[in-house]
């Protein structure tokens, strides 16, 4: 049987409820902290959209998800995006770009590496809160909304900061989104597309409509826990956040 080639993770970079950083999510898991709580008045009026009976019109019997903290600060100038695109960029985009940069960070991966070689981008994201805030006022759109709210750029942000000319696709194949966004990027290692791969997941909520609709398929916990395997089990709870890894071959990576 053909040996085959072994993949190394050489850098993590993360954003996730109770934690912005990799060192603080460690810390999360060793606590086993919880950070799904009710959601904030900053993200919507909770009491005008809630009612715990399933079949009630336009409402969702949730209250609690895990959010990030600080979800609408960045340093958009750290990445070279003027004020006025970054006010129309999909948060999720962002997001990635901060994560990518951490990732980077963490693996010693500098600039100058990454510059015009054949790294891919890989990157589930299944939702897109984003577009729901223009809710078909076309007097909110500007020549930046089309790259603002586009999935594709999720990923072509990063390839585009970073000179990456590897493949770049966003995924969306619902909840395995990032799990294929890795099966992917590997897939490309392997077949010698790519010399290195960026990949993960993300996810932003902004506006209240999917709790709605995952209340009236009965899919959402009104609890507000997942509780996988268990006879208590009632739904998902859903957050929000990002995850990067950055992987080459095994067979390439310098060990010092």
């Amino acid at each position: 049987m053909e040996k085959v080639e072994e993949i190394a993770i050489v850098g993590i970079g993360c954003r996730f409820p109770g934690a912005n950083n990799l060192k603080e999510f460690w810390k999360v898991l060793v606590n086993g902290e919880n950070h799904v709580n009710e959601i904030p008045g900053d993200r919507w009026n909770l009491d005008a959209i809630y009612d715990p009976d399933p079949d009630a019109y336009g409402k969702t019997y949730v209250r609690r998800a895990g959010l990030l903290s600080n979800h609408d600060v960045w340093d958009n100038e750290f990445f070279g995006i003027a004020e006025k695109e970054a006010s129309e960029m999909d948060p999720q985009q962002r997001y990635v770009l901060e994560c990518v940069h951490m990732a980077l960070e963490d693996g010693g991966i500098t600039r100058k590496e990454l510059d015009g070689s054949p790294t891919s981008v890989y990157i589930g994201a299944m939702n897109s809160d984003a577009k729901t805030s223009k809710d078909g006022d076309y007097s909110l759109m500007t020549n930046y909304t089309v790259t603002g709210d586009a999935a594709s750029i999720i990923t072509a942000r990063v390839s585009y900061n970073y000179n990456l000319l590897g493949p770049s696709l966003t995924i969306d194949t619902a909840c395995s989104s990032s799990l294929v966004a890795v099966n992917l990027a590997t897939q490309s290692l392997r077949l010698g597309e790519s010399s290195m791969a960026i990949c993960g997941g993300v996810n932003s909520i902004l506006y209240p409509d999917m709790f709605v609709t995952l209340t009236k398929a009965r899919m959402a916990s009104p609890t507000g826990q997942c509780q996988a395997f268990s006879a208590n089990a009632d739904g998902y709870a859903r957050g929000e956040g990002c995850g990067i890894i950055i992987l080459e071959r095994l067979s390439d990576v310098i060990w010092l």
